[in-house]
């Protein structure tokens, strides 16, 4: 296993320029070692798991597999959970923007991409895989989320184990190249496209 670590150019959840940075060190990494495109697993924890919901969604088909924890996965909500701020006195267009990036936007991008949530039982940030499994269940898809028992903003240790022993099955298989159905969704041009087929 190799694993590529970005800073995101910033403390900024790999929004704009720190997306921009994940596709560049990852193409560094490819000029160096040999990288099988179709077991690669987009993963991280807190504000990692803000920027795994992030490029899961939005490049759902580049990846075998999803695995965000605790990260926060769009902005309303978590404003009003985690800063009490009525959203509602938002500038409309400054609400339009959130489309961007709020990965419960893009839920629907997950369908042929297996996905494995973490949360902490009573960790806050346990929010974000809340909304996100509210909103595939919108689509008809379940989300497998992986809780660990009374665990606050960590992983804990059993269910490390438990997400380890999950993707590396979906790695052993890798990416679906050719999904039976095919599913894609977008709020701007910006992610106009999904790499399925």
């Amino acid at each position: 296993t190799l694993v590529l670590k970005p800073y995101g150019r910033f403390s900024c959840a790999n929004k704009m320029a720190g997306e921009v940075d994940l596709f560049e060190a990852l193409d560094h990494a490819k000029k160096y070692y040999q990288i099988d495109d179709n077991r690669i697993v987009v993963r991280g924890f807190s504000m990692g798991g803000a920027s795994a919901w992030q490029f899961g969604t939005h490049y759902a088909g580049l990846w075998s597999a999803v695995n965000p924890g605790a990260g926060f996965a769009e902005t309303p909500e978590f404003l009003n959970v985690f800063q009490s701020e009525d959203v509602s006195k938002f500038p409309i267009y400054q609400q339009k923007l959130w489309h961007l990036y709020n990965s419960s936007d893009y839920a629907l991008n997950l369908a042929n991409c297996p996905t494995i949530a973490y949360s902490g039982e009573i960790d806050k940030q346990k929010q974000a895989a809340d909304v996100m499994e509210r909103e595939l269940k919108k689509e008809g898809l379940d989300m497998l989320h992986i809780i660990g028992p009374q665990t606050a903003h960590k992983i804990h240790p059993d269910s490390l184990v438990e997400i380890e022993r999950r993707l590396a099955d979906i790695t052993a298989v890798g990416r679906d190249k050719t999904p039976k159905d095919v599913h894609f969704t977008t709020w701007t041009l910006r992610y106009n496209q999904m790499n399925w087929v």
